[in-house]
């Protein structure tokens, strides 16, 4: 059995992007839920950057950086996960164009968003709230 330090680390960073009480979240081609944009990184240097550039890559537009919203760390399939997520803003009237592998990207109310299928990343989020 691996110690919490000997288990590997994926470092995942995305972004938060919010405007009047509305979420973007991505869907993915390949997943059945929403999540937030953003995506695997390889290292923790300049990951605020990768943050907005992974965010950009999926939705097609460059979210303004706010500022640094989270950390969640958690373990999966014998992993680590730590993700550095950024809170964002974005005009609610933008025109996403959705990036490889990517299904869909859609602003969602806060509030609304009990009846849809979303990951464990929003959900964290949501809990901040």
């Amino acid at each position: 059995m691996f110690s919490d330090d000997e288990m590997p680390t994926i470092l995942l960073a995305g972004c938060t992007i919010l405007n009047q009480g509305k979420i973007v979240l991505v869907r993915k081609k390949n997943k059945d839920f929403w999540e937030l944009p953003g995506g695997t990184v390889t290292s923790k240097k300049d990951i605020d950057m990768a943050a907005a550039e992974k965010a950009k890559a999926q939705i097609g537009v460059d979210p303004v950086v706010i500022q640094h919203f989270t950390v969640i760390e958690y373990q999966k399939n014998g992993t680590n996960i730590e993700a550095t997520i950024l809170e964002c803003y974005l005009d609610s009237d933008v025109s996403f164009i959705p990036g490889e592998d990517i299904e869909e990207v859609k602003w969602f109310d806060i509030k609304k968003l009990s009846g849809e299928k979303i990951g464990d990343d929003v959900k964290t989020v949501l809990e901040e709230f």
